[in-house]
């Protein structure tokens, strides 16, 4: 057929130049950058890993980002988008890295629920599952910010046949030729070379491979930015739990409060509290004339047998949270407090946000609020019964 390669002549090579004047058609690499080397986070110079040019950040575009990026240090979610694979990656990018293992734990639970939302989309390990990268963007953004962090390779092969498998070559060309028709191929002619005489030019472009069928993009970015959506309403989210008052003597007060994050990203990552990326968390006991904070710390529960676990501080009514709060889990502070009336607690999270509570210095106790997560906003079990409560037997 016409697609096919002409019988009866001999293959010259590809059409090209010869830049350097050697003989040679196409033999000479095309050069240039790859920005996702070019990325201050394990960066290594150009003869150790091609693409990463002469410096992190030599390049306008990581420039314009990484300083966005720095002036915004609420960022608490990043995804890079690139081109062809099928894969959802984490770090980390070499084998002599570690990562701490609360952060893989988070990285893992959000890239297997993406994995669902994108089919035929593999969650991996970049330097176990598919090869070394020095200075690349995730790992920038973990790694350099504490921020999770995942590299999409949007287009795969397994969507072709969609069976889940990678397509033979005889699958490839079937798809090619009775789905993407003339879009990749360009069917051979005759044409007349000004050195070899009449030469047959044709075959696949460069859109035949790694490149989503534009046919096929709308439904592959759907479910990305829907992937991207989910990572993103599991950025941390904080919110005050239970609040214990007790009266210990005459003006001495015991105030337990318990600070919430029932999303799965946590405050603070454990990279950022290990090489003390950006501020750690606050917890503030804003006092008045009337009173006035004697000793903090934190409590593993609300029984009355636990134990204060000081924390040593000229300061006892600022508490510096380094590791922050952990996902879908909660801390209990832990405020000893002389004087009467009013004090104002501040949690102040640099990727989860500010909260405030005034609190009366008197007996008394306020149970954390459980609410269920549900797809639609605002939805509350409590407000709105299931259906199946509402609906009558006949």
């Amino acid at each position: 057929g016409h697609n096919d390669p002409p019988g009866g002549w001999s293959r010259l090579g590809e059409e090209g130049i010869d830049n350097d004047d050697d003989g040679r058609i196409n033999e000479d690499g095309i050069g240039g950058y790859d920005p996702n080397r070019n990325w201050p986070a394990d960066w290594q110079p150009e003869w150790i890993q091609y693409g990463a040019t002469d410096y992190p950040f030599s390049l306008p575009e990581t420039r314009a980002i990484g300083e966005f990026l720095y002036d915004h240090p609420n960022v608490a979610a990043a995804q890079s988008y690139h081109n062809s694979g099928g894969m959802i990656l984490q770090g980390p990018s070499a084998s002599y890295m570690t990562y701490p293992s609360s952060d893989v734990r988070v990285h893992t639970a959000i890239a297997n629920k993406g994995s669902e939302m994108l089919p035929f989309y593999d969650p991996m390990i970049a330097y176990k599952d598919l090869y070394t990268v020095h200075g690349g963007e995730d790992g920038f953004t973990y790694e350099g910010l504490g921020i999770v962090s995942f590299t999409n390779e949007l287009w795969t092969e397994k969507r072709m046949m969609a069976d889940g498998n990678q397509p033979t070559r005889e699958q490839r060309k079937q798809f090619r030729d009775r789905l993407q028709f003339e879009d990749v191929f360009v069917p051979y002619h005759e044409v007349d070379h000004p050195k070899y005489g009449p030469v047959m030019i044709g075959g696949t472009t460069k859109y035949a491979s790694r490149i989503t069928p534009p046919w096929m993009l709308e439904e592959g970015c759907h479910r990305n930015f829907a992937f991207t959506m989910f990572h993103a309403e599991e950025m941390p989210l904080l919110d005050w739990g239970a609040l214990d008052v007790k009266k210990m003597g005459d003006q001495l007060w015991k105030v337990t409060i318990e600070v919430a994050n029932d999303k799965i990203i946590p405050s603070r990552t454990a990279m950022a509290a290990r090489h003390h990326i950006g501020s750690p968390d606050v917890l503030s006991c804003i006092t008045s004339t009337s009173n006035s904070v004697a000793t903090s710390g934190t409590v593993r529960s609300l029984l009355k047998t636990t134990k204060l676990s000081v924390i040593e501080s000229e300061q006892p009514e600022r508490i510096l949270v380094n590791s922050g709060i952990g996902g879908e889990t909660s801390t209990l502070f832990q405020f000893i407090v002389n004087g009467f009336g009013e004090v104002e607690f501040v949690y102040k999270a640099e990727k989860g946000g500010t909260i405030k509570q005034k609190v009366q210095l008197k007996e008394q106790f306020v149970p954390r609020t459980i609410e269920h997560k549900r797809a639609i906003p605002g939805y509350s079990e409590t407000v709105n019964p299931p259906a199946s409560t509402l609906a009558k037997t006949s």
